[in-house]
């Protein structure tokens, strides 16, 4: 997480949160043969005028008893569960503040979400904003 500093009062310094990203190496331990990589970026503005791209990644699983080896998404597929995550990445960083929806994003509550909401299309794991 990277911070900025807004102003400096004495001793304090006032930040405010200016990004997020994955580490290369959690990142590269995430990727794997087999299984699809699904991405999604959105252009979002919260409630108190602050514009943020957000960008989503997610990888597909395999079913349930499933025999076969790979577990690929159809083209169509993904087209949906990129949809979807817009919509849900939209609805959750339009109606809060930036302090509320940062607070979303390190407990993974928008990434789980998306992949309950995604089930149903393609079943997901390793849902990320």
């Amino acid at each position: 997480i990277r911070l900025r500093v807004d102003e400096v009062q004495g001793r304090n310094c006032l930040t405010n949160f200016h990004g997020m990203n994955f580490t290369s190496d959690k990142l590269r331990s995430l990727v794997r043969k087999w299984q699809t990589l699904i991405e999604c970026s959105v252009d979002v503005k919260t409630l108190d005028g602050y514009y943020l791209r957000i960008f989503c990644i997610s990888f597909t699983k395999k079913r349930q008893n499933q025999l076969k080896k790979t577990a690929y998404a159809q083209t169509a597929q993904i087209r949906m569960i990129r949809k979807k995550m817009t919509e849900i990445i939209t609805n959750e960083a339009s109606s809060v503040e930036l302090k509320d929806l940062v607070l979303k994003f390190v407990p993974e509550i928008i990434g789980t979400e998306i992949q309950k909401a995604c089930s149903a299309i393609y079943p997901l794991q390793n849902t990320y904003i």
